[in-house]
């Protein structure tokens, strides 16, 4: 049993199934049977922005020297990457 004398779910499963089988429950059985997570659909949202290459770094870099009081949310939507990319783009020089 883990610490603080809770089971985990697995635990619980088992125990469940230990139980069924000693008492001849096959309601149990199906019980402990269902106590798994869904497994999640592998949707993702479309990539909207291009990759980061030396040549987008240093379009960002260039952007950046031209509108110094741009922030990196507008250095980004010019570009079209994402807003983290453009500290990566500041770090590589």
């Amino acid at each position: 049993m883990s610490k603080n004398n809770y089971m985990s779910i697995p635990e619980v499963r088992n125990r469940l199934r230990e139980i069924a089988k000693e008492t001849g429950n096959e309601e149990l059985a199906d019980l402990a049977d269902q106590m798994y997570r869904r497994k999640l659909k592998k949707t993702r949202a479309p990539v909207t922005s291009q990759k980061m290459t030396p040549e987008v770094a240093a379009e960002i870099r260039k952007y950046l020297e031209q509108n110094p009081k741009a922030s990196s949310q507008k250095a980004a939507e010019h570009s079209n990457v994402n807003p983290g990319r453009v500290s990566d783009a500041l770090d590589e020089t």
